[in-house]
């Protein structure tokens, strides 16, 4: 407090007090004893009024006592019902949850994991996915400001993401600890750890297998790898294992020989009297086809964008994409690609332009700074592109109208500018924007990236350069690049198809396998060829010995199934809009595979390498006890208390009101009883 706030207060004690005496010593009445209870009552009231007109402020501190946060995450995946751990879990966490001593020394929050972390708000052990390391970034990421103890109770067997042995080296250095639930006896056991292998294969091509193994064990043991197909052995190879050779990699090549998915079974046998045989065995399949689609991507300047766009398309394995100069490619070669893409346009293009025309092809066009507009103008009548040489950067904003195809949740708005062409843009025939530009933070009706149907051809319209920054960004935001490559992959197939409109289309894939959850999506047209969200689509699927049926659900851009319960077999659907009548009909194989029954026993060493690696506890189920106590006994887990300092007015106070009224009050009463008033 200041000192003439000081002095202030003082002046106004002393005139209170000036002013009570003189009010009752002035002209005594009564008795003296009564005279100074009275000026008291009346200095305490005049004091408190004066007091509350200066409203000095008070220098006000208050104590804050801030429990370290615990972390408690638990395995909600499949492992651990198969391991038998399910009603121990349970209670691990309640003995956890509920211990005093624990609820006194820390804040305890809870969360679950499988494949993703979540808020604790029940076990039911049905994620069909673990991934460790994904629960240990997203608690440093909860807590990036505050010092928190993880405890995970898990059986350490991760079948997702990265190793979470290093997850804890690229964050702040927290210890981990764990307890640990399951069998922790180490058995002998071969394993077929993973596959890789490519989805599509093409008729009477050869098409490559990865198949990883592993051997836990001391003895040195001769184990052959077999696969078959349709009951047919179509490979086979022993290898021998031995406690520093305890891994193998099988690279082969297989014939695909027939149309369709094909299933293949991977076997690894060599134990006797092995405990685990779920692992032994891994199902897998490859779609043969008999045509790879065909791009060719000709240009007449060079530029990053031919290399990104050769990359996205051949993501897809059913394409690929050839990058030719426009001065080597003749019009006779049109007709061996599904697709043309022309990057920046010249008068060099003349030939293949006449011969698209003539041929009615379907295109793709990118449109930058180096294309000759005056010839563009003139040689195609969809686009009409400014007449001038100025370029402007701009992002793209995505047009949540778009319908000509599905999108699925596209975001747009952090992709980078790219360079367009400064002017109006004019697009005819059944035109659809995908993109409008967005030029300094100002959205634009002027149109980026967008598609159109003319006299039966298909077109996409791309007026800009620069695409390949939007790979990068991509890649920087999700670490793939998944979201860009699909949308590239999108107007390609849009493109390169020549099939008729269909009202109806459904989005699926051929196979997948078990424990993955299955998502269908589909998206019906009115007769105008206009998305209508208002359609009522029941989908109906058949296996061998059951069926199901659902309506589908409306999701924003199109309408969804997920098929969750779905066990390994082959079977049709037909999706169905109620009001029109019109179908699909499909189908699709589920491979049988369950990622989570493939341990017997918790990975104990894993976890207690990295406990002693980033200086944490770990204990088994039955020594929690022990858990407990060494956090209780760290010193590094104490509670801190924190002062908050802030200066409060004093008419914050209501104390002083109370104390006004009442000394009033009280005056008032005294004087009235002894008739003073």
């Amino acid at each position: 407090m200041a000192v003439s706030t000081i002095l202030y207060i003082i002046l106004i004690g002393v005139i209170a007090l000036i002013t009570a005496i003189f009010f009752y010593f002035y002209k005594p009445e009564r008795s003296r004893n009564l005279r100074y209870i009275l000026s008291s009552l009346r200095f305490l009231s005049i004091f408190t009024i004066l007091l509350l007109l200066l409203n000095p402020e008070i220098k006000q501190v208050t104590y804050t006592t801030i429990k370290p946060k615990l972390a408690l995450a638990v395995d909600n995946s499949e492992s651990i019902e198969y391991l038998r751990a399910k009603s121990g879990v349970k209670s691990l966490v309640n003995k956890l949850i509920n211990d005093k001593r624990l609820n006194k020394r820390f804040e305890i929050d809870t969360y679950k994991f499988g494949g993703e972390l979540q808020v604790l708000d029940s076990l039911d052990f049905l994620e069909n996915t673990t991934d460790v390391a994904n629960a240990i970034s997203r608690l440093s990421k909860i807590y990036k400001d505050d010092s928190y103890i993880p405890i995970l109770i898990s059986d350490g067997n991760s079948n997702l993401g990265a190793n979470y042995r290093y997850s804890n080296t690229s964050l702040k250095k927290t210890p981990l600890n764990f307890v640990v639930v399951g069998d922790t006896t180490q058995y002998e056991d071969l394993s077929i750890l993973r596959t890789n292998v490519n989805k599509y294969a093409y008729l009477k091509n050869e098409f490559p297998v990865e198949i990883t193994t592993s051997y836990q064990g001391v003895q040195q043991v001769n184990a052959i790898l077999t696969v078959k197909h349709k009951g047919s052995v179509v490979y086979t190879e022993m290898h021998l294992y031995s406690e520093s050779s305890n891994s193998k990699k099988f690279n082969f090549h297989l014939k695909a020989s027939e149309i369709g998915i094909q299933n293949y079974t991977a076997t690894i046998t060599g134990l006797s009297n092995e405990k685990n045989t779920v692992n032994n065995t891994i199902n897998f399949a490859v779609e043969v086809i008999d045509q790879r689609s065909k791009i060719l991507i000709t240009y007449s300047v060079l530029h990053p964008d031919l290399g990104t766009l050769k990359k996205s398309i051949e993501q897809n394995q059913l394409r690929s994409a050839d990058i030719k100069n426009i001065n080597s490619v003749k019009s006779t070669d049109i007709n061996a690609y599904d697709l043309i893409i022309l990057f920046e346009p010249d008068s060099q293009f003349e030939n293949i332009y006449n011969e698209l025309n003539k041929l009615n092809k379907n295109r793709f066009i990118i449109a930058g700074k180096a294309t000759n507009r005056r010839f563009f103008n003139t040689i195609q009548k969809v686009v009409s592109l400014p007449l001038n040489n100025q370029t402007e950067e701009v992002q793209p904003l995505l047009n949540k109208d778009f319908s000509t195809f599905q999108l699925e949740d596209l975001d747009l708005k952090n992709y980078p500018p790219i360079q367009a062409q400064f002017g109006t843009v004019k697009i005819s025939g059944q035109s659809d924007i995908l993109a409008y530009q967005r030029i300094n933070g100002v959205a634009t009706k002027n149109p980026l990236l967008g598609v159109t149907t003319l006299a039966g051809r298909k077109e996409v319209y791309l007026f800009g350069t620069g695409i390949h920054q939007w790979r990068m960004q991509n890649f920087i935001a999700e670490a793939n690049f998944k979201e860009f490559d699909k949308l590239i992959d999108k107007l390609v197939q849009f493109a390169a198809s020549n099939d008729r409109k269909d009202r109806l289309l459904v989005d699926f894939e051929r196979f997948y396998y078990g424990g993955n959850s299955i998502k269908l999506s589909a998206r019906f047209f009115d007769q105008n060829y206009i998305f209508d969200p208002n359609a009522q689509l029941t989908i109906k699927i058949s296996g061998s010995d059951s069926t199901y049926e659902s309506p589908l659900a409306f999701k924003g851009t199109a309408f969804e199934a997920t098929l969750s319960n779905l066990t390994p077999d082959t079977y049709t659907f037909s999706v169905i809009e109620k009001r029109s009548g019109l179908s699909y009909s499909g189908g699709f194989t589920i491979i049988p595979y369950n990622l989570e029954h493939q341990n017997m026993n918790a990975d104990y060493n894993k976890m207690k390498l990295v406990a002693q690696e980033s200086e944490g506890i770990i204990v088994t189920s039955t020594h929690l006890d022990d858990l407990i106590d060494q956090l209780l006994n760290d010193d590094r887990y104490t509670p801190v208390q924190r002062a908050t300092e802030r200066n409060v007015s004093v008419i914050n106070y209501i104390i002083l009101l109370i104390i006004i009224a009442s000394s009033l009050s009280c005056e008032w009463f005294i004087r009235k009883y002894n008739g003073l008033i």
